[in-house]
């Protein structure tokens, strides 16, 4: 081989392709790999705390009993109803409702419910006409979150004996029931009333709002990693050039 064919064959700058694949851009891409790596592993990992923490918060208080009890048949219009809770109540004026509609459709609540502790009641209008009545109650428990649900009870005298003409069909009203009414729900989103429970939507939310922060700054740091080494191959293509051109001149 000729001394020109040596220089013009070590003289020739090593091609783009083979930038990838030299050292010096081997160990940034794999760093940036594991960093990938660690973000997304981060990001799990608070989703997962958040929506574990989000969990216990659902668990709203529960309606125990009512008086009248759910679907039951009272002799005697009560004066007021009353609804028992597994939890403390909160006791603001606004954040209880209760309506009882009579047979007719007017609403008998003659005032603001009262809440004591885990008992909320409601006083009623006095001799509503018999038949079924509907009770819709929102409450807000401990915990800060509203539910709500509804009953019914029908209100039908007694007919009294034939051989005890006059006998009185009253009947002594019992103690709220501890079972729980039937009809009756908890949740936040059900009717006439109803909240959202937001803490499982933010935690999904934060989730991907995390992921795509640390997906744009693992581009942006890879990126700039793959500059540095292309101006670092560059220099030293620049570099071997300059250092064969001084060798031929010295040659020459």
């Amino acid at each position: 081989m000729s001394p020109s064919t040596s220089q013009s064959a070590s003289s020739t700058p090593p091609s783009r392709s083979n930038r990838n694949h030299t050292p010096e851009s081997t160990p940034p891409m794999r760093k940036s790999r594991r960093y990938l790596f660690s973000v997304i592993a981060a990001v799990l990992l608070g989703s997962g705390i958040t929506l574990a923490a989000a969990g216990p918060a659902q668990a709203h208080d529960d309606l125990l009993g009512s008086f009248p009890d759910a679907d039951s048949t009272v002799a005697v219009s009560p004066d007021e109803i009353t609804l028992s809770f597994s939890g403390e109540l909160i006791s603001d004026m606004q954040s209880a409702v209760i309506e009882v509609t009579a047979p007719g459709g007017e609403n008998i609540a003659t005032d603001a419910p009262t809440v004591s502790g885990t008992t909320i009641t409601q006083h009623l209008e006095p001799n509503p006409p018999d038949g079924a009545f509907t009770v819709l109650w929102r409450v807000v428990s401990g915990d800060g979150h509203p539910i709500s649900g509804e009953y019914t009870y029908t209100v039908e005298p007694i007919q009294s004996d034939a051989s005890t003409p006059g006998a009185g069909a009253t009947e002594q009203a019992p103690e709220p029931s501890i079972t729980s009414a039937e009809t009756t729900t908890n949740t936040g989103g059900s009717e006439p009333f109803g909240g959202v429970a937001l803490l499982p939507i933010l935690a999904v939310l934060t989730g991907v709002i995390i992921l795509g922060a640390g997906f744009i700054v693992v581009f942006k740091v890879t990126r700039e990693r793959r500059l540095r080494n292309e101006e670092a191959v560059d220099r030293q293509e620049q570099q071997d050039s300059e250092r064969t051109s001084k060798d031929a001149s010295h040659e020459k």
